[in-house]
């Protein structure tokens, strides 16, 4: 029986290395088994309903942190807040899902030249290969890939990344563009009023990857009670791990996953 699995993408931060605002520049992709996707937004939409009495609320980070749009119910109240937040972590460490975060230290991007065509192509490169790598390891699987649409210029270097694993020619994975074309079927560009919640998760963990970049190469400090250290947390439990006593024909696949991958290499 074959078994289907979704990847949703988002993206964090400004991509162009010249620009200091960000630190980095993330791409978060959440993996999840499409029998599961109903279950995992009932969970949502329970929370959702809790809190705010209807189902259309955005899971958003930057309005998380900062108690604006529909988060504003929080600002003078810590108590609701730390509610939400605790229910809002048991749900994200509870629900059957996988990451992959391709993250971009956009001060050695500069320093090895990059600009923001090179950033766009290698981190949705990357990301896909990470993809199909993951579906070779799964017996009988299929992958769809889903990503909300920025901006012409970045919609169509990641349409050339997945039209480049799909022609003849490849020789990643020891398989022919056939082979990946049966695993990997289709990519779809949606909106925000697509109301993905697997979009929403992506991107609070990405969130998450940011934290954990900080932390990890800038020597950030995040209290033990924070947001910032829990959702680090969160991320780490959902991030791919390699099996330890998988095959040698899934390993094969496993050894080419890097399920928090820093660039420039």
């Amino acid at each position: 029986m074959n078994k289907t699995y979704y990847l949703f993408i988002d993206e964090s931060g400004n991509y162009d290395p010249v620009n200091r605002q960000s630190k980095s520049y993330i791409l978060c992709g959440c993996c999840t088994p499409d029998i599961k996707r109903e279950e995992i937004k009932i969970l949502a939409d329970q929370i959702k309903f809790k809190y705010w009495g209807k189902t259309d609320i955005v899971f958003h980070s930057r309005d998380i942190g900062r108690n604006t749009g529909d988060f504003t119910i929080f600002a003078h109240n810590k108590k609701l807040r730390n509610d939400f937040l605790n229910d809002l972590l048991l749900f994200l460490k509870k629900i059957p899902i996988t990451i992959f975060i391709i993250l971009v230290d956009k001060e050695q991007a500069r320093k090895r030249g990059w600009n923001k065509i090179k950033v766009i192509k290698k981190t949705n490169y990357i990301l896909i290969y990470h993809f199909i790598a993951f579906l070779f390891s799964q017996a009988g699987a299929r992958g769809k890939i889903i990503i909300e649409s920025a901006t012409a210029e970045k919609d169509r270097y990641i349409l050339d990344a997945f039209a480049y694993f799909l022609s003849p020619g490849i020789r990643e994975f020891k398989a022919d563009y056939c082979q990946v074309r049966k695993v990997l079927t289709s990519l779809s560009f949606v909106t925000k009023n697509n109301m993905d919640i697997e979009e929403q998760i992506a991107d609070l963990l990405a969130y998450g990857a940011r934290c954990k970049f900080e932390k990890e190469y800038g020597k950030r400090v995040f209290k033990e009670d924070t947001y910032e250290c829990m959702i680090i947390k969160v991320l780490e439990r959902k991030l791919f791990k390699k099996p330890v006593n998988a095959k040698a024909r899934k390993m094969r696949y496993f050894k080419k996953i890097q399920a928090f991958c820093v660039l420039p290499l």
